[in-house]
C-alpha cells in the first residue's frame, strides 16, 4: 500500500498525550493525534468534522534526530476559579522537545486521499504547528508519497544531512504502529469536540545506516 511521508522538523516541538492539569507532558516522537491534527489544519477541516478516515491510516515515525526534552515553568497570578472568583498562584510544567528531527509515514489503502492530504500540505489551508501554536516547522512538511508499504517507505527514505559538525548516528529508531503490542498509547483521535480517544499498539525497533 502507498504511504505518505513526511518531515517534521522545528526548534521546539510537543507531543503530549496524557497531559491533565499543571502538568504538560510530551512524548519523544510525535503522536498520532498531533499529527492528524497538523493534517485537519491543512485541508480546514474544522473540530466538529469526521476524522475517521485520517485515524484508520496506520502511523509510523523514523527519528533522524532524537531530540532533547526540556521543562518550561508558566506562572499564573491570581488565576480565576471556576467559581469566578480570583484564585491563587499556578505554576505549570510544560515539557517539550527540542531540536529534533522526525520522518512520519502514513499507511493506506485509499491513494487517492493521500493525494489529497499532499496537495494540502503544500497549500495548507490554516497555519500548521508542533503541539503548540508558537511551534512551527523550520523545514517544508511535505516529502510525498512512496508506493512502499510503511516500514519500507521509512526505512528507505533519503535522509537528511546533520550540520558538518555534528556525528551521524549508526542507527535509527522506528515506532510503528502494529496490531499488537505491549507499548499502547491512547493518542488516536475520534471526537475533537468531546475529546474522545481510541487506543493503538506500537512497536519500536532500531535499524542501522548502510
Amino acid at each position: 500500500m502507498p504511504t505518505l511521508l513526511m518531515r517534521l522538523r522545528a526548534p521546539m516541538m510537543s507531543w503530549g498525550d496524557h497531559s491533565r492539569f499543571t502538568i504538560r507532558d510530551t512524548r519523544r516522537e510525535p503522536t498520532k493525534s498531533a499529527v492528524i491534527g497538523l493534517l485537519c489544519a491543512a485541508l480546514g477541516r474544522s473540530r466538529s468534522e469526521s476524522v475517521a478516515d485520517l485515524a484508520a491510516l496506520t502511523m509510523g515515525v523514523r527519528v533522524n534526530k532524537e531530540g532533547i526534552v526540556q521543562c518550561d515553568y508558566h506562572t499564573v497570578l491570581d488565576a480565576i476559579r471556576s467559581s469566578g472568583k480570583d484564585g491563587d498562584t499556578v505554576v505549570s510544567h510544560r515539557y517539550y522537545i527540542a531540536d529534533a528531527d522526525y520522518l512520519v509515514g502514513l499507511e493506506g489503502s485509499d491513494r487517492p486521499l493521500l493525494e489529497t492530504l499532499d496537495r494540502a500540505l503544500q497549500n495548507p489551508v490554516w497555519q500548521v504547528y508542533f503541539g503548540r501554536k508558537s511551534f512551527l516547522p523550520s523545514a517544508p512538511i511535505r516529502v510525498g508519497i512512496d508506493d512502499r508499504p510503511l516500514g519500507e517507505a521509512l526505512r528507505d527514505c533519503e535522509r537528511y544531512p546533520l550540520k558538518p559538525t555534528k556525528k551521524a548516528p549508526q542507527q535509527l529508531r522506528l515506532a510503528i504502529e502494529v496490531p499488537d503490542s505491549n507499548d499502547v498509547r491512547r493518542d488516536v483521535p475520534l471526537n475533537w469536540e468531546r475529546r474522545h480517544f481510541g487506543s493503538r499498539c506500537v512497536a519500536t525497533e532500531f535499524f542501522s545506516i548502510v
